[in-house]
């Protein structure tokens, strides 16, 4: 199969012979002055980088080189944010998981730690405190679990979370980490007012991937 970016089909936007090129073009370019110059002068544009660009640089050894990719990074953050940072809380609603994660301590063949699911009220609680503790953005955490954590439990606890009125205001943005889902359900999630939806893809590597995800 061949790399295409704009396939909804997995296997031809993961593609893992372009993800092997691509390591392989970075080792080849990472330490070539007219590449990597090339490279930051685009970015500097603020245009975008493809995948084969960013890899180079995350690639290059060479300090000088680290040193202004750090440089150009700093101003195009500035260009961008100005002098802020933003943060947020993160609120884990349910550690009940099928999955098979091996470096999570969660996952689902551990017998040795309690599973919870807060109910709506213990969320609430929780949100309370943390506004207490002056956060106004929250990420919204829970293990793969569609009996345990279906869409509709996330949604109803995106909607009392928005509910809650304490003494210094009330949560600005309730961000969202759970498990990849469908179309529909990211439609509902739009909807439901969220910030941004959060996936974290711990390696986009064939073998590494399969050996660390053995279920789930």
């Amino acid at each position: 199969m061949s790399y295409n970016k704009q396939s909804h089909d997995a296997c031809d936007f993961i593609n893992h012979d372009e993800i092997i090129d691509t390591l392989r073009y970075a080792e080849q370019y990472k330490d070539d002055e007219k590449v990597i110059s090339d490279i930051l002068r685009k970015a500097a544009e603020m245009h975008g980088l493809d995948h084969r660009e960013a890899a180079v640089l995350l690639l290059a050894e060479d300090p000088a080189t680290r040193q202004r990719v750090a440089q150009l990074a700093e101003q195009i953050k500035l260009r961008f944010y100005g002098k802020r940072i933003v943060l947020f809380a993160p609120l884990y609603l349910s550690n009940y998981c099928i999955n098979g994660c091996v470096y999570c301590p969660y996952h689902a063949k551990n017998r040795t730690i309690p599973r919870h699911k807060l109910t709506q009220e213990q969320i609430r609680q929780e949100v309370i405190a943390l506004q207490d503790m002056g956060h106004k953005r929250l990420a919204l955490e829970a293990g793969e679990d569609p009996r345990n954590n279906p869409i509709e439990y996330i949604l109803e606890s995106i909607q009392t979370i928005y509910s809650i009125h304490h003494k210094n205001g009330a949560i600005r943005r309730v961000n969202v980490n759970i498990a990849a889902t469908t179309v529909e359900e990211y439609r509902m999630l739009h909807e439901a007012g969220i910030g941004t939806y959060i996936l974290f893809q711990e390696t986009y590597h064939k073998e590494h991937y399969e050996e660390l995800h053995p279920r789930g």
